[in-house]
């Protein structure tokens, strides 16, 4: 299967190659932009000409461009910008690098590639490298232009991610997917390619963010809008560059450059069918002077819950207050300030900070459960850059992060409190990183560049019961080395028919984790091109993640529960069922091996267009899981091995004795373990493998059109992931089941964009699910939904209206419901994690820039 799947993406990728022209004549677009800082001039032609400009903050800050309008080629555009700037633009592969007439690169510019070591680059510790992987880039205006509510949304619009995990509006029937299909922060974690939370790294600018909840995901949702750049999505392994939790990939959130204004932010919207009022308010502003800069963004923003009886595809679960999207409200502040001291020393300080409130209410069995969250959380990166002579920096980065959320839950019954907890779980990270990078020695096709390094990280977590001390938790510490380097073997300067550029990047690293051990993980990088359009890129890598403290310390429970309610239960009536749960301090490290193979189209014919084909493996031994989702789903075949039917009272005996928390029931049962029918365990477990592969591919064209630009793109991911419980079982599908990832998702859009006026239309492809919680398997079929944006900007010199931004959004255009899931007990008629309840979602927005 593997090698018909790789042959055929090697053909399609040849035959492509073949197809585009290695050069050409470039055509003039026409091309309107207002005077305004030159870094946001350089990205308003990127946008309209569809290629890529890479400068550094410090190059054009402080630096204003004129206005131009008229039908102009790139090289025109570039020139007509950067007049007087005293910059000069390069062509570097295909991408477009602007840099100072005495910048060392320009000296080398005829004998080696241009690579400018201040463009930060996410998936490499090298700056300016290209990276042997595919990136995916969701950039301000994606965000804004989608009508997206936070950054979270974004990304769950995203093929590559799973929108289950830690995420707003997951229901309590997604733990049938796994534990980690919850969200007590009310926050949004992404989730490459459905392996979980854990396994993605997400990284503030370069630097990582501690944990949320206690699932081990970074919440992404309370970065403002405004403050970002762009999004940079590596969804290959990226451990040996980063760490063990960059199995699945790395999401950079990228800071904007530096610039002086001011931009104010307000949208309201609400849910047609009911329920999700939405209120968000921004401010962001920056300011810039000779050696150094400052943005700062404040954001607030509250939506309202939406009940099951606001939707009719949610009637079974009753009258009674039941929240399917909770109510939550986020003030969240951000800022960043750079300072020269001197010529060679450059500091830098990230900071972020959110507070949040999250409200739900949610009834089964007669009993209304009540739980309140208040979660704080505060980000700080310092940094220190330092130039040491012959093209080498030094630099120092420092992370103090914390994340706490107090969980206050209350159970009633015909309104008697009958029960009370509050809980905190408690995150904290902090860590020192330190490396130096530069030039080796100078080959044909350029010079070797090598970034050498090393640190240590502590993460914290405590699970604690706030009104008795009691609970778990523990430290986890991570001392690691790394290297990386970045082999140019053929360029420009020493191109040849069908071999004009050539690279290998080799990275390892060594992690030492307290009571795991030490492991060493290399990974490889090969990017060819065999005409200028053409890149065609090899990876490799090898990963180790440790279990995560919750995964080795959670306490062990067992809970009677109504045999009745499971699926396919043949007990006898008033039998029970023993489920039990938690931790394991004696688990393995999981261990994972990646690939992929990328073909990368960039017509010089028609640089509006843009093609990316992709094929990724990833091999996971080990992986550690509760292998049983929702024991309500416990007697499906694939989980035999978990289960024991018709127990001995001594095993049930023993399996209470195991718990730390002792009997509890739940629904209508007695103690009595006489009665028990199944005795179902599913305590963290290292299960035998996971296997994923699959396919992503993504089109994307810009041109001009009467006074503006059409564009239009399309991203799509066919996903295939199987388990395996254990050495001797049979695989079973996860992707392409209900509370597990599409096999086939996607996402298109078309466009066009003027002096003024905005117009942009979204299409989203969610492929047929299974549901397999029975020998008889019902299909759910495929959904389309439809967005769209209506954008209108004020030109300048319109006095108090001057640069006002009014937009109109509307996501699920026509209501487009879930299909419906086969009702149980108690949960959610649909998939919570692949179908949103919102429904039809109308916004409105206004934003000035002074």
């Amino acid at each position: 299967m593997d090698t018909k799947i790789v042959s055929t993406f090697l053909l399609t990728a040849s035959l492509l190659a073949l197809a585009v022209p290695a050069s050409a004549q470039e055509a003039r677009q026409q091309v309107h932009i207002e005077a305004q800082p030159l870094g946001d001039a350089l990205r308003a032609l990127a946008r309209i000409k569809g290629r890529e400009i890479l400068f550094s903050p410090q190059s054009v800050g402080g630096r204003a461009a004129p206005a131009i309008d008229g039908q102009f080629t790139m090289a025109q555009a570039l020139d007509a910008l950067l007049e007087g700037s005293g910059l000069v633009a390069l062509d570097r592969n295909g991408s477009i690098l602007v840099v100072g007439r005495s910048d060392p690169a320009i000296a080398g510019a005829e004998a080696a590639p241009v690579i400018d070591d201040t463009i930060l680059v996410t998936g490499s510790r090298i700056k300016g490298s290209p990276v042997a992987s595919r990136v995916l880039q969701v950039t301000r205006d994606d965000i804004v232009e989608g009508g997206f509510t936070d950054i979270g949304a974004a990304m769950r619009a995203l093929p590559q991610n799973f929108a289950g995990g830690q995420n707003p509006g997951v229901g309590s029937g997604a733990n049938a997917g796994g534990q980690a299909n919850q969200n007590i922060t009310g926050g949004s974690a992404v989730n490459l390619r459905g392996l979980g939370g854990d396994a993605t790294l997400t990284l503030l600018n370069g630097s990582r963010m501690s944990y949320g909840g206690f699932s081990q995901g970074v919440d992404i949702s309370s970065i403002p809008i405004d403050a970002i750049e762009r999004i940079d999505v590596v969804p290959d392994g990226a451990s040996a560059i980063y760490g063990s939790d960059a199995v699945a990939g790395v999401v950079n959130v990228v800071l904007r450059s530096p610039f002086d204004g001011l931009t104010t932010r307000a949208r309201l919207g609400k849910a047609t069918q009911g329920g999700d009022f939405l209120q968000d308010y921004s401010l962001t502003g920056g300011k810039t002077w000779g050696s150094g800069s400052i943005i700062a963004a404040y954001d607030f923003r509250h939506n309202s819950t939406i009940q099951a009886r606001q939707r009719d595809f949610a009637a079974n679960l009753g009258d009674e207050p039941y929240m399917l999207y909770p109510r939550q409200g986020v003030h969240s502040g951000l800022v960043r300030v750079t300072q020269d001291l001197g010529d060679r020393v450059h500091l830098s300080l990230d900071g972020l900070y959110d507070s949040r409130r999250v409200d739900r209410e949610i009834t089964s069995y007669g009993r209304l459960g009540v739980t309140r969250v208040k979660d704080r959380s505060l980000s700080v990166a310092p940094g220190l850059d330092a130039e040491l002579g012959g093209g080498w920096t030094a630099s120092i980065r420092g992370v103090h992060s914390r994340d706490r959320a107090v969980s206050r839950a209350q159970q009633f019954v015909a309104g008697t409190k009958t029960y009370e907890s509050i809980v905190c779980y408690c995150n904290s990270l902090r860590s020192i990183d330190a490396y130096v990078e530069g030039s080796l020695l100078d080959l044909p096709g350029g010079a070797i560049k090598l970034v050498a390094g090393g640190g240590y990280r502590t993460n914290r977590f405590r699970n604690t019961n706030v009104a008795t001390g009691s609970g778990f938790g523990g430290s986890q510490h991570d001392a690691y080395g790394y290297g990386e380097l970045f082999v140019p073997l053929v360029s420009q300067v020493n191109a040849r028919p069908l071999l004009r550029g050539l690279s290998l990047s080799l990275a390892g690293r060594y992690d030492r984790y307290n009571g795991f051990g030490g492991i060493a993980n290399p990974k490889l990088g090969v990017i060819y091109s065999p005409v200028d359009a053409v890149d065609l890129k090899f990876s490799w890598g090898r990963s180790f993640k440790a279990p995560t403290l919750l995964q080795q310390l959670q306490a062990r429970s067992a809970t009677l529960v109504e045999a009745a309610t499971l699926i396919g239960s043949d007990a006898p009536a008033g039998a029970s069922a023993l489920y039990t749960e938690g931790g394991a301090p004696g688990l393995e490290a999981e261990r994972a091996t990646s690939l992929s193979w990328t073909a990368t189209i960039r017509p010089a014919a028609d640089p509006g267009l843009s093609i990316d084909l992709t094929y990724f493996r990833v091999r996971y031994n080990d992986r550690v899981l509760k292998p049983i989702g929702n024991y309500l789903n416990a007697l499906n075949p694939v989980y035999a091995d978990f289960v024991i039917r018709n127990p001995t009272l001594q095993q049930v005996q023993d399996a209470v004795a195991a718990s730390d928390t002792g009997l509890q029931t739940y629904g209508n049962v007695t103690g009595d373990l006489g009665q028990v029918a199944y005795i179902i365990d599913n305590h963290f477990t290292n299960v035998a493998g996971q296997r994923i592969q699959g396919i992503d591919a993504s089109v994307s064209y810009r041109t001009a059109l009467g006074s503006g630009q059409v564009s239009t793109s399309l991203n799509a991911s066919w996903l295939q992931s199987r388990q395996q419980n254990n050495a001797y079982s049979a695989y079973f599908d996860l992707a392409g089941t209900i509370w597990n990832p599409a096999k086939y998702r996607a996402r298109a859009s078309l466009g066009w964009e003027g002096v003024h006026l905005k117009a942009f239309g979204y299409l989203n492809y969610t492929g047929m699910l299974e549901d397999r919680r029975t020998t008889q398997v019902a299909t759910l079929p495929s959904t389309v939904t439809a967005d769209l944006f209506i954008g209108y900007r004020v030109g300048e010199d319109r006095g108090a209206f001057s640069n006002v931004e009014l937009s109109l959004s509307v996501e699920n255009l026509f209501d487009t419901r879930p299909p419906h899931l086969k009702a149980a007990a108690y949960v959610e008629a649909y998939d919570s994690t692949n179908y949103s309840p919102v429904g039809r979602f109308v916004a409105v927005s206004v934003a000035k820039s002074l």
